[in-house]
């Protein structure tokens, strides 16, 4: 929603045992250059362009946690199954700078968060050269020229749901542009076996392999990759619909913790202005899931008019309607239903993300 310099394009693939979490290379860097790759820049400046699609299959997304507080986050072989999932993280940051829309690929039988029960799922279906089916669908593939595809290297290819997706559409003419996570896998054969399942008038640009250990800091690298290929920074939809309307549309809040001062930016949408109408409040907040600090309303915020989803970034200030609660998210997350973006925070967004308990805030006007 919101430069790799010159780089050596060689890796060394280093085949070890895949995992559902996702087999990546020991570096961020692009691996070497092949006669079917392309090696090209787009030229690109994108600001929300419709023709951009990002899709993604991520092992978060196709599970269920029972008790995500149960989960071991250090734990290499387990923390990817948590929410965003670690190819959701790559395809906001790609969101980001290109602006394209975010399309997550979910089977209908979800697979289990246990990583050996997972593990020997992924490795029958690979050998079975299963297919397996899919929860959603695109109505307007016709409508993308350029898509990119990420997804975990699972047994040193993709996932089987990647297949799925690929021979649900016709691809014929449009540019592919991998992004993967791995261990230390690397890429093995998961560029070239994409490549095997799309038509000959298909381009496949150069991927991205991060190391799965890495990905949270790998955003630098994401966007230094993009600018190769000639992408430039896009401005959320949000960000584009306020800025130039002029300050009065925006409304400026004061958040205090502890003493400490947190400036929020408020949009001018239903649901933010229901909100100011509240203010002052003062509010507990807890955290919810490792990516978000929540706080419950005194009073339901009705969102009528707005939006049946958000793809929220970090730093956006979010009403979460099933719940009824006001969400600050300091970690990237996917769409979610239900989900009204209201403002971000201009400053101060790390007093809250360090806060390991629950706590107070006052939430004041600042205009």
């Amino acid at each position: 929603m919101r430069k790799l310099t010159a780089i050596l394009l060689c890796l060394t693939i280093c085949m070890s045992l895949a995992a559902c979490g996702g087999q990546e290379n020991e570096s961020n860097n692009l691996p070497e250059q092949n006669s079917s790759t392309v090696s090209t820049s787009l030229n690109h400046t994108a600001n929300g362009d419709s023709n951009i699609l990002i899709a993604y299959f991520t092992w978060a997304e196709n599970t269920h946690v029972e008790n995500p507080d149960a989960v071991d986050v250090d734990a290499t072989t387990s923390a990817s199954v948590l929410l965003p999932g670690n190819a959701a993280k790559m395809a906001g940051w790609i969101q980001e700078r290109t602006g394209g829309d975010l399309f997550s690929i979910v089977v209908t039988e979800p697979y289990s968060s246990d990583y050996d029960e997972c593990l020997d799922r992924a490795a029958d279906e690979k050998a079975k050269n299963a297919r397996p089916e899919l929860k959603n669908h695109l109505e307007n593939m016709e409508d993308y020229d350029i898509v990119f595809l990420g997804f975990p290297n699972w047994w040193y290819t993709v996932p089987m749901a990647i297949h799925s997706f690929l021979e649900e559409y016709d691809f014929s003419d449009k540019t592919i542009i991998p992004f993967v996570t791995h261990g230390t896998g690397g890429l093995a054969s998961t560029i070239e076996d994409i490549k095997g399942n799309l038509p000959d008038s298909a381009s496949v640009l150069e991927p991205i392999g991060i190391y799965r250990e890495d990905v949270d800091k790998s955003q630098p690298a994401v966007n230094e990759w993009l600018d190769q290929m000639g992408f430039t920074e896009a401005k959320s939809d949000t960000e584009t619909e306020t800025t130039g309307s002029g300050d009065n549309l925006q409304k400026h809040l004061t958040m205090t913790v502890n003493g400490q001062k947190i400036e929020i930016t408020l949009y001018d949408t239903p649901s933010a202005n229901r909100l100011y109408e509240m203010l002052p409040l003062e509010l507990n907040f807890e955290d919810y899931n490792n990516t978000e600090k929540i706080a419950y309303l005194p009073e339901e915020l009705s969102i009528e008019g707005e939006p049946d989803s958000f793809d929220p970034d970090v730093g956006d200030v979010c009403i979460y309607a099933p719940w009824g609660n006001l969400s600050i998210f300091y970690k990237d997350f996917s769409s979610s239903s239900g989900l009204v973006s209201i403002g971000h925070i201009e400053s101060g967004l790390e007093i809250i993300s360090d806060m390991n308990s629950d706590f107070t805030v006052s939430l004041e006007k600042a205009d």
